[in-house]
């Protein structure tokens, strides 16, 4: 294998990582997946796992798997930021865990995010947050695959059967939850099994019924469930979940308080499915690099005062599965070669010193860049700076004399690893390709750049 790689998969935990990484090998029994995992810059800053992933159509993706050392999102940014510069994947994608909206999910269930964006964005005054959502969306087709999915073939999928449908029932009424209103209840209750189980377990003592036909817990019936709930400390290991294609919304703090449901639907989002921590920079991420993206989680809890990691296990297991599933049948919108490879380093030359280099060249891009129309009229530019990546567009100074402003641009760029490259494509976007000074800018890109 190339040092590219078509597919960056990215987890948030170890536990996460871990269920990516044996989901993927598939492969070595015969199936779509990953034969072997090798380990790449393991004493590096940035380590990462690389495999050769066949699909089920006979091709392969060449697939990246890592995570960071923190969750959350400042640290997922550089990281996933850096392995995007050095690989330059054809998309980023992420598996592992978040909470669930209990109104639509279940626990187990799979929200694929779209869109996603930042909740926690934007304006805190006495009255409270005043968001700023900036809500990044898959691809169109993207979309419809992962709407089309159907999860019952999966290693993790199972059909419940009529004493898991009962402990279904009981932990509900455990809850004081209405289980005709739970999302699942069609999933362990089929057409037509409703009435006939409930009478049949008030007949065994499990449940009563009130004057209204609603279902009790009985004593023997709070303690079945009471104990197969002490009992269940490995979680369950199949489940009949659901893939949700909806919003996911990310922020920064892991959340145990079930009124953040409310609070988020009166924020803009009418349904929030999920809430997690890192959907949102990795969507960030792929849109200012210009590569899709896609985020599949899985509901361990739904951010309430029931909350615990029982279904964590499962949540990352299920995520990861639905996640390669979605890869295989994309796999020939990933089929076309990896991005161009990153520039050579900056050689110096002779006896001038580093200074008078950097001077030098920053002069020769300014030059260059000022003798194009697109940069030399102001409103022009601004169209050059809204193309740019808004962790680069939001750091330039502004100035009202043209070559200040673009001396501050192309300082402000040189911060940045992929800088050049943004902002040449910046150019070449707005002028249009093929404009004249285009190849003199490239060129002094190219000699002067630091």
């Amino acid at each position: 294998m190339g040092d590219g790689s078509t597919v960056l998969v990215v987890a948030a935990l170890r536990e996460e990582l871990e269920a990516a990484r044996v989901t993927a090998l598939g492969g070595r029994q015969g199936g779509p997946g990953v034969s072997d995992w090798e380990e790449r810059r393991a004493d590096g800053d940035m380590p990462y796992l690389r495999g050769e992933y066949r699909t089920s159509g006979g091709g392969s993706l060449s697939v990246a798997l890592a995570r960071p050392v923190h969750m959350g999102g400042r640290a997922t940014a550089p990281y996933v930021t850096g392995l995007v510069d050095r690989l330059r994947p054809a998309c980023v994608v992420m598996c592992g865990v978040c909470a669930g909206n209990p109104h639509d999910t279940a626990l187990g269930d799979v929200v694929v995010a779209e869109p996603v964006y930042e909740w926690d964005e934007g304006k805190v005054s006495s009255s409270g947050l005043a968001a700023d959502q900036r809500q990044y969306r898959m691809q169109p087709r993207w979309v419809r695959v992962a709407q089309d999915l159907d999860p019952s073939a999966l290693p993790s999928f199972g059909a419940a059967s009529e004493e898991e449908s009962l402990l279904w029932l009981l932990e509900r009424l455990h809850r004081d939850h209405d289980p005709r209103t739970e999302p699942a209840r069609g999933r362990y209750f089929p057409s037509g099994t409703w009435a006939t189980r409930l009478d049949r377990w008030q007949t065994d003592g499990w449940i009563t019924r009130d004057r209204n036909g609603a279902p009790r817990l009985t004593d023997a019936g709070a303690e079945l469930v009471q104990r197969r709930l002490y009992d269940d400390v490995d979680g369950p290991q199949r489940l009949p979940f659901a893939v949700h294609v909806a919003p996911m919304a990310s922020g920064s703090a892991v959340m145990a308080d079930g009124r953040i449901w409310k609070r988020l639907g009166s924020m803009g989002v009418r349904k929030i499915a999920a809430v997690e921590m890192e959907g949102a920079t990795i969507a960030t991420i792929a849109h200012e690099r210009r590569i899709p993206w896609l985020v599949a989680k899985g509901v361990m809890d739904h951010a309430d005062a029931h909350k615990d990691d029982r279904y964590k296990h499962f949540a990352a297991r299920a995520s990861a599965e639905v996640l390669f599933a979605l890869l295989d049948r994309l796999a020939a919108d990933l089929a076309a070669p990896a991005g161009p490879p990153p520039p050579p380093p900056v050689v110096v030359r002779g006896p001038v010193t580093r200074k008078d280099t950097t001077l030098a060249g920053l002069d020769a891009v300014v030059s260059a860049l000022l003798d194009l129309p697109v940069i030399q009229d102001g409103q022009q530019r601004r169209v050059v700076l809204d193309l740019l990546p808004r962790s680069i567009s939001t750091q330039v100074p502004d100035h009202p004399t043209a070559r200040l402003h673009v001396v501050a641009l192309v300082r402000t760029c040189q911060r940045f690893p992929d800088g050049a490259r943004a902002l040449l494509d910046a150019v070449r976007t707005a002028s249009g390709e093929g404009s004249p000074g285009l190849d003199a800018l490239a060129a002094a890109i190219d000699n002067h750049w630091r």
